[in-house]
């Protein structure tokens, strides 16, 4: 029998506005006061110890905070399952943290079943839930899914409860060296006294350090998570920005378009300042697992490709946005050029009443090409050089 500790990230209805949160314990007592009129549920409050003063503690900023942790009753009374507990997060992101019993010895473990059964108890029990949380009526700061501005609030991507990937680790047992294990590893990305880190599977090979690596591993798991949605949202933006300037009769707001991108940016850039306090907040072992998570994840190239992201979907708003005021530019001149060019019109009408008034038998001059065509003929030439002109400024403007 081995027991897999399994860690898992999941879409969850449940975002807070961010910027104006000011303590955990503001999102912790709106969460209480929510999740109480469901049963079945436990609602703790996060055990990570914050602040300073000792070790065991880390200053992490409140998006870094897990905000509650909830235990599902029902998920826990699976023969497979020893413990199971949904660290909530920000952002609509939640970490499952399940310890499942696998019948195998270590060289006939199953990778993928492990996922698939993570994936089917996820949807078994915390789909329920998640429908419920998402029709509930919240308050400020807490929003619901019609308010969110920054990722999507598409219903079943926010409660189908499918993992965004599931990682499994396994803790070294007394009498087995960590060769005993590598086969299952297959490859280990970075390792320290204490833990052998791979992109799915890692080994504990000191027990004693549990707790810092899970907190570290919950953690890195949120953060990843939340990286890799900014990065596929910012992925489909770039898409529909693409679609709209290749398919003319596409229609989309561009001042919309704007607006939700620099909401966006703006947030992405507060994230950004909250992993850096996050990872000077860090104290004892903990902060060197974290750089080994950064180091084998690749936290820093996911950051930068971000980067780039914005900086690509930016220059595609920006373009559409001159491309726009060209449009504008051009509408603007051409009606000006019509306008100015209805003075031609009113000449015309000034002559041909002059003509009407006046006569000059004895010199051959303007008045003489309205003796040629009559009024009605002269005035629909002109009319038709004045529709030219407009024409030929419209098509000439850049």
């Amino acid at each position: 029998m081995l027991n897999f500790e399994t860690y898992a990230p999941i879409n969850v209805p449940l975002n807070w506005q961010s910027e104006l949160i000011t303590d955990n314990e503001q999102r912790y007592s709106l969460l209480q006061k929510y999740l109480s009129s469901i049963s079945g549920l436990k609602i703790q409050a996060n055990d990570w110890p914050m602040g300073y003063g000792s070790l065991e503690y880390d200053n992490l900023p409140v998006l870094y905070q897990a905000a509650a942790i909830i235990e599902i009753q029902g998920l826990i009374t699976e023969q497979d399952v020893s413990h199971a507990k949904l660290y909530v997060y920000d952002n609509c992101l939640a970490v499952l943290n399940l310890g499942l019993i696998v019948d195998a010895d270590i060289t006939n473990i199953d990778d993928l079943a492990i996922s698939k059964r993570v994936e089917d108890l996820s949807k078994q029990y915390l789909a329920p839930l998640l429908k419920q949380l998402y029709l509930l009526k919240t308050e400020f700061p807490l929003m619901t899914p019609r308010d969110y501005k920054f990722f999507y609030n598409d219903k079943d991507e926010l409660t189908n409860a499918k993992p965004l990937w599931v990682a499994r680790m396994l803790t070294q047992e007394k009498g087995l060296s960590s060769e005993h294990y590598i086969d299952w590893l297959k490859n280990v990305d970075s390792k320290t006294d204490f833990l052998q880190l791979g992109s799915g599977n890692s080994l504990l090979t000191e027990a004693q350090y549990f707790s810092d690596v899970h907190r570290v591993m919950i953690m890195s798991q949120f953060h990843s998570a939340l990286m890799n949605r900014i990065e596929s949202l910012l992925k489909e933006n770039l898409k529909t920005f693409n679609s709209n300037y290749r398919n003319k009769k596409k229609s989309s707001s561009l001042s919309t378009s704007v607006t939700e991108q620099q909401y966006r940016n703006d947030h992405i850039e507060y994230i950004n300042i909250q992993v850096s306090a996050a990872s000077n907040g860090v104290q004892g072992k903990r902060r060197e697992l974290l750089q080994q998570f950064n180091l084998s994840w690749g936290f820093s190239e996911q950051r930068e490709r971000v980067s780039q992201l914005i900086q690509l979907t930016q220059a595609r708003i920006d373009r559409s946005l001159q491309d726009k005021l060209r449009q504008q530019n051009r509408g603007i001149q051409t009606l000006l050029a019509f306008l100015g060019s209805l003075g031609l019109i009113s000449l015309v009408v000034d002559l041909i009443s002059i003509k009407n008034e006046v006569t000059n038998e004895d010199t051959i001059g303007l008045f003489d090409l309205i003796n040629i065509m009559s009024a009605e003929n002269f005035l629909s030439v002109t009319f038709i050089i004045v529709i030219l002109f407009t024409l030929y400024v419209y098509k000439n403007h850049e």
